[in-house]
């Protein structure tokens, strides 16, 4: 049996700099004097790893604030246009494609409807696959600058085989997706790069994510963020990690049963909360009231 993988040299730097840069991301910038206690790591080696970020051009300076007596420090932050990121909202009724800086200066922005609700894997396919050649060529960024693709989806993800052949599989019935390999589809459409990497999940938990890193979340470690909209869903951050439950399924809040034989829901089954408070389900319950 194969031990225990040592750390090497490598290993040290590579996460000595994704310290770095991750703390400069969310909370710079930043001088080279507090990223040290912030990160625990020496003023030596904060001068190594942020000498090493400049010079690939990872890092600018961003001005200079006054130090008590001494010189005034240089502020770091994280360089916008060194790569790009592109985000991908599959909704009820449209597919969203967004495309960033690093630091999420939203550079360009694609809707297209889904008439009547209409989700064919195929088609929803081909959908995001032209938003995300639109954004790029309004842009004028190249896809190799892509640093990678997040795709929020209505369903429950199985990531298990993520990065192997099929990659993540989407089961949604609200729009009738049975085990869609929409990872493999996407990756197989032939108009994106082949090593790109895209990260799909429940469209509930990205925006739970979001709002933990940008939103009323930070700071925090443990949290439920809600989402009421055509579907209802919900994030649950436990530690600061998204709770996914043993089958991926943990926050699929709007398919709980609130009342027994009630309301027949989309999913198809009866007296689900979204078929009483989700915004279809509001209108239907407008329009019998008269």
């Amino acid at each position: 049996m194969a031990g225990p993988r040592r750390r090497t040299v490598r290993d040290l730097r590579r996460n000595n700099r994704a310290t770095v840069l991750r703390k400069l991301y969310f909370d710079g910038p930043l001088s080279r004097q507090e990223l040290g206690p912030l990160t625990a790591l020496s003023s030596g080696s904060i001068s190594n790893v942020v000498s090493e970020l400049v010079a690939d051009g990872l890092l600018e300076e961003a001005g200079s604030v006054d130090s008590d007596g001494g010189r005034p420090r240089t502020l770091l932050r994280v360089t916008p246009r060194c790569g790009h990121l592109a985000g991908v909202d599959i909704g009820e009724t449209r597919v969203r494609v967004e495309l960033f800086d690093l630091t999420l200066n939203e550079l360009a922005r694609v809707d297209a409807p889904l008439p009547d609700g209409h989700h064919d894997a195929q088609d929803v396919v081909r959908i995001v696959a032209a938003g995300l050649a639109q954004v790029l060529g309004e842009a004028k960024v190249a896809p190799d600058a892509l640093i990678g693709v997040g795709i929020g989806v209505p369903g429950i993800v199985d990531a298990s085989d993520a990065g192997g052949a099929v990659g993540a599989v989407v089961h949604g019935q609200a729009i009738g997706w049975d085990a869609v390999p929409l990872e493999a589809m996407l990756r197989d459409c032939g108009e994106l790069p082949s090593e790109l990497p895209l990260f799909v999940d429940n469209g509930a938990k990205t925006l739970g994510l979001a709002e933990m890193w940008f939103g009323a979340g930070r700071g925090a470690r443990t949290a439920v963020v809600t989402l009421i909209g055509s579907g209802v869903g919900a994030c649950v951050i436990a530690d600061g990690v998204p709770y996914q439950g043993s089958s991926g399924s943990a926050g699929e809040w709007g398919h709980t049963t609130l009342q027994v034989g009630g309301r027949r829901c989309r999913c198809g089954a009866r007296g689900c909360l979204e078929a009483y408070v989700g915004a279809e389900a509001l209108l239907e319950r407008w329009r019998e009231s008269g």
